[in-house]
C-alpha cells in the first residue's frame, strides 16, 4: 500500500481504480475533504481522482511515489 499526504492528510495511493489513479480514505473523517466522492457501495469508499487535482498537486503528490 502506497501511503501519500495530501492537505495535511495521509491518503492512499491506488493507480489503478476502474484505469484511474486516486487517493482513497484511510479514516472515515477524510470524506469531508474538499474532491472527495463516493464510488461505490460499502461506506467507506471514497476516493479523490487525481486528474481532478492541480498540476501543481499531482505533482507533488508524484514526488512522493519516487
Amino acid at each position: 500500500m502506497m501511503v501519500v499526504k495530501y492537505k495535511g492528510q495521509k491518503l492512499r495511493y491506488v493507480k489503478g481504480f476502474h484505469g484511474k489513479e486516486v487517493l482513497w480514505i484511510l479514516s472515515p473523517e477524510q470524506i469531508e475533504m474538499p474532491g472527495m466522492i463516493f464510488v461505490g457501495g460499502y461506506p467507506n469508499e471514497y476516493c479523490i481522482f487525481m486528474d481532478t487535482l492541480s498540476d501543481d498537486e499531482q505533482k507533488e503528490i508524484r514526488k512522493q511515489l519516487n
